[in-house]
């Protein structure tokens, strides 16, 4: 059961709900959203990261490889669902999916040079190696796709620990356990 107030889309300001319109699945804005409205300033905030990283040049394949690991670090079982569901759409297969999560490599060598990046900024705080930052490099990985890679990581962090606080629960089937 949710913790956080589910706001009335009446109650929202008008930027608030014209924000939240692209969410807007079957007529009606998903409750987490309405949850983490509590803090118009916050959805706001990430609305805006979300619209930029689908502008980025990250491919969705490679954004929702970040947003399973980084759910699947966090154990956010949430946004494990949704995006189980969503890399399967952005062209994961359950063995991809698997091997990201276990932290073993994919048949991806450029997805696998992103993941050695973000698995850093968790496993390893302050800056990433010079070896690693030449590793994804060699990949084929700019300068660009790195602050990309970034944001990437911000978001899903956000909803990650924004249903932690929430005990968000997801509709759709929950990820497999981790083999």
């Amino acid at each position: 059961m949710a913790r956080l107030e589910t706001r009335a889309e009446a109650s929202l300001s008008a930027e608030c709900l014209a924000a939240l319109e692209p969410t807007r699945m079957n007529g009606k804005i998903a409750d987490v959203y309405l949850q983490f409205a509590n803090s118009e300033p916050a959805i706001m905030a990430y609305l805006g990261m979300e619209t930029s990283l689908r502008k980025s040049s990250l491919s969705e394949l490679e954004i929702e490889s970040i947003k399973l690991l980084v759910s699947e670090i966090n154990q956010c079982d949430y946004c494990l669902a949704i995006h189980t569901m969503k890399s399967r759409k952005a062209g994961i297969d359950a063995a991809m999916q698997m091997a990201i999560r276990a932290n073993r490599k994919t048949s991806n060598a450029r997805v696998d040079a992103l993941l050695d990046i973000v698995r850093a900024f968790f496993n390893k705080p302050g800056p990433i190696s010079e070896e690693l930052l030449a590793s994804a490099r060699d990949s084929g990985l700019t300068d660009q796709e790195l602050v990309e890679t970034a944001m990437a990581v911000s978001t899903i962090f956000f909803t990650n620990i924004t249903n932690h606080i929430n005990n968000s629960q997801s509709t759709v089937p929950a990820a497999p356990p981790v083999v």
